[in-house]
């Protein structure tokens, strides 16, 4: 497969990733890339009806506000975070989105510069490449995300977690790897709900399997599915 279609690929698998993590969670995400920098917004996915019967049970501690938002966007090369302090998500999940929206970001900018060179339209509008001086003036201040116009005013807060931990602590065990293995195999292919049915696991669960299968060479993604991997394949 040419890069090319790699980047644009790789891109679309880990947008996939992201859609499935959250309908599993009853939340929406909007990825915006039109402007500078590229921002990744989550948020609730709640009717009215919904909205209302959470304010009657909710405690004070997990109630999830209409308007709560989780931002991600780089920053001078570092990864930061802003989040309503109605906005409550767990360690995992909240792992899982940052490093979906680090290789989303990664992605799509590789295929944007590539795009926009090959394709000649930095040329054709009489553009040039932009080059780095040996000393730079002060950045303009980063102007607000697209955010409720009442959001409160929010501290950046650089991530400093450690990826190779988050890993590490959302790992499957080797059997449900295996397991999961077996069923790919038999079926030449698989899917999130496959092993949601056959494993009995939840929908997290699920998502985590198929990352693991994919960085084992098990799976490839493409043509909106996850298929057996050739490699893997020949060794049937």
């Amino acid at each position: 497969m040419d890069s090319y279609e790699n980047e644009a690929s790789k891109f679309a698998a880990q947008r996939t990733k992201l859609k499935n993590i959250c309908e599993a969670h009853d939340l929406t995400y909007t990825f915006i890339k039109n402007s500078y920098p590229i921002k990744l917004i989550i948020r609730p996915i709640k009717g009215v009806g919904e909205q209302m019967s959470m304010l009657e049970t909710a405690s004070e501690d997990s109630y999830i506000s209409p308007d709560a938002y989780l931002l991600f966007t780089m920053k001078d090369g570092v990864l930061v975070y802003r989040m309503s302090k109605t906005f409550t998500i767990e360690d995992a999940l909240f792992g899982k989105i940052k490093n979906i929206f680090k290789n989303m970001h990664s992605y799509y900018c590789q295929f944007f510069f590539r795009e926009l060179i090959e394709s000649g339209r930095l040329k054709a509008i009489g553009g040039k490449m932009p080059e780095i001086p040996e000393t730079t003036a002060k950045e303009p201040e980063e102007k607000a995300p697209d955010l409720p116009s009442d959001a409160e005013k929010l501290e950046e807060i650089e991530d400093d977690t450690d990826d190779a931990d988050d890993a590490e602590a959302e790992a499957p065990a080797e059997d449900e790897l295996a397991k999961a293995t077996e069923i790919a195999r038999q079926n030449d292919g698989i899917t999130q709900v496959l092993l949601e049915q056959q494993m009995g696991v939840t929908a997290e669960k699920a998502i985590a399997l198929l990352d693991e299968l994919e960085t084992a060479g098990v799976i490839d993604f493409y043509d909106g599915r996850y298929y057996l991997a050739k490699a893997d394949s020949e060794e049937e």
